[in-house]
């Protein structure tokens, strides 16, 4: 299966050609080449032996690849990469977060469905071995709350809130599932990484810290007790998301329904209009 990586600049990119190159779980992938524009990250592929061809656009191996493995750290950048690869009906893992504006996410799922391009990605959170216990104790208590937190950084060339942000949704999805309603969230100031979120899943509340600490953590109450766990180490969380793309391929199944790759670009999108407009925001139909 011959892949390409589009944005170096992410450590993703860097984790995937590692695994590509060294790891034998992942022997029948060939890395084609890269494309970024850091310079320096590009320049450390090469010198690790990762890769050999640094391209000078990223849509030069249009034709040439099976699939490509979207790692640029921008949002915008992965709708701007992916696109007309989807459309050629090339399979795509596209990283966290999966898209900034809902317009692009929509287009993206649109024209994988016209031409049967396979497509995953999100957050690595998803992934977390440590949620196993939070979320079977979900699904077999009755929830009536919940909590989570997740570092943020809200200054950076990235889109700011949208860059870090989608790693606390996709903990919190997968613990408590996709069905949330509404959103009310707070920042009083977005030059400091403080951000505070009311979730409303119909018949439980779910409240959201965004902060500077870098640690994730979610808890689980149900009518008469509650789990929690705390973990700043990810652990295996980047070879499960390659793992998850290569099956993607090799079985010609989506492991995720487009809906739950659109869903947390509408709750971060509903997230930053609630704060800035200080009011409730329903979360948009799929």
């Amino acid at each position: 299966m011959k892949l390409a990586i589009l944005g170096t600049e992410n450590s993703h990119a860097f984790a995937f050609a590692k695994f590509i190159n060294t790891d034998p779980d992942f022997s029948d992938l060939e890395l084609v080449g890269v494309y970024g524009y850091d310079p320096v990250s590009n320049d450390r592929l090469v010198r690790a032996g990762y890769v050999k061809r640094v391209a000078s656009d990223p849509h030069e191996f249009l034709g040439e690849v099976d699939g490509i493995l979207v790692t640029a750290r921008h949002g915008d950048h992965h709708w701007e990469y992916a696109l007309p690869y989807v459309k050629s009906g090339a399979a795509a893992f596209i990283d966290k977060p999966f898209t900034v504006k809902e317009a692009y996410a929509r287009e993206l799922i649109s024209e994988a469905e016209k031409s049967g391009a396979l497509l995953c990605g999100g957050s690595c959170l998803k992934f977390l071995r440590d949620l196993k216990p939070i979320k079977e104790f979900a699904d077999e208590s009755k929830i009536v709350g919940g909590y989570v937190g997740a570092p943020i950084n809200m200054v950076n060339d990235y889109a700011g809130f949208f860059f870090y942000s989608q790693h606390l949704l996709e903990m919190m999805l997968t613990v408590f599932g996709f069905d949330v309603k509404a959103v009310t969230a707070f920042c009083p100031d977005e030059t400091k990484n403080r951000v505070s979120a009311i979730f409303d899943y119909g018949e439980f509340d779910v409240m959201a810290q965004y902060t500077s600490s870098y640690g994730y953590t979610i808890t689980a109450y149900s009518d008469k007790e509650c789990k929690s766990v705390y973990t700043h180490d990810l652990g295996d969380c980047f070879k499960q998301e390659l793992m998850e793309f290569k099956t993607m391929v090799l079985s010609g199944e989506r492991p995720h329904a487009y809906k739950d790759l659109l869903k947390p670009v509408l709750i971060l999108n509903a997230i930053h209009e609630s704060y800035k407009t200080r009011k409730k925001v329903d979360i948009p139909a799929e």
